[in-house]
């Protein structure tokens, strides 16, 4: 089993409408296509002066064929669309993980 976990940076002028796009369209979209128990998580920081709010979004996947299949058909929609929505207001990186 893996965890798929995206970390977003989100400026405070789009937080809500990227906050709605997550839950409404990202997160549905995420479980037709195999992934499960979704889990979005504040990250705290001890920097007061950002500018911005760091937010985690984890899934759960069965292995990393599945997880190289969805990247093949879907990663680079999913990122452009966001680039579309948000352009530089929301930045993000993958990193995936394995529970031991």
């Amino acid at each position: 089993m893996l965890i798929y976990n995206t970390t977003y940076f989100v400026a405070e002028r789009q937080y809500s409408l990227w906050a709605k796009w997550i839950h409404e369209e990202h997160i549905p979209f995420m479980l037709k296509c195999g992934f499960e128990k979704p889990q979005v998580a504040k990250v705290l920081s001890p920097n007061s002066e950002q500018e911005g709010t760091s937010v985690t979004v984890q899934f759960h996947i069965g292995d990393m064929q599945q997880l190289n299949l969805w990247n093949e058909q879907h990663a680079e929609n999913i990122l452009s669309d966001m680039v579309k929505r948000f352009g530089v207001d929301v930045l993000a990186f993958s990193t995936i993980l394995e529970l031991l």
